[in-house]
């Protein structure tokens, strides 16, 4: 019984040997369902892979790394440039030159101006509830998507029992609405 067991240990390391010697995405199926915690290859943490770059590392790879991490994201035009004094005080660390949202209505409209009513946030001056200062994987900066945009703050109970909310299922919430201002106090497109 014993030497069956063995032979069996012998098969399974001498099977996993093999594979480890395949391509790294059979090593990833294959060793992934055998072990817990095995990382995916394949899930592309850029700017982990992009920080890690030494200075030591080919040009070449540099340029290939930062071009794949620039595809994944959208970004600020200001952070983009690496023009951080656009919206920071240089002399201290993160620090902006004027709160929000005067420092955004520098480049951006100032919704109050054109519009009758501002939504909360955008009035309270709470841009990056909504957007990211620097970049995110979504247009418009934004954090979140869909529903999910204005779900992170509306309760969908209290939304979804609007009548006219009634079939909407995935509907983007910014189809109708405009998520900063409106002519109306229900931000109607």
């Amino acid at each position: 019984m014993n030497g069956k067991l063995c032979f069996i240990y012998i098969i399974v390391i001498g099977f996993i040997t093999l594979i480890i010697s395949c391509s790294p995405k059979a090593n990833y199926k294959v060793l992934s369902t055998i072990f817990d915690g095995v990382p995916n290859p394949y899930a592309l943490d850029s700017i982990r892979i992009a920080d890690s770059i030494s200075k030591s590392d080919s040009t070449y790879l540099q340029q290939i790394l930062e071009a794949a991490v620039k595809n994944l994201y959208v970004y600020h035009p200001p952070y983009q440039e690496k023009e951080c004094a656009t919206c920071h005080d240089q002399n201290v660390m993160g620090k902006l030159l004027q709160p929000e949202p005067g420092l955004c209505y520098q480049c951006h409209n100032d919704f109050a101006q054109i519009y009758m009513f501002i939504h909360g946030p955008v009035s309270s001056g709470f841009c990056t509830e909504c957007h990211s200062p620097h970049m995110a994987e979504n247009e418009k900066l934004l954090l979140r998507t869909g529903q999910g945009l204005c779900l992170y703050c509306h309760q969908s109970e209290q939304v979804f029992k609007n009548e006219s909310h009634s079939g909407i299922e995935d509907t983007n919430c910014t189809d109708c609405h405009n998520p900063h201002a409106g002519y109306d106090n229900y931000f109607l497109n």
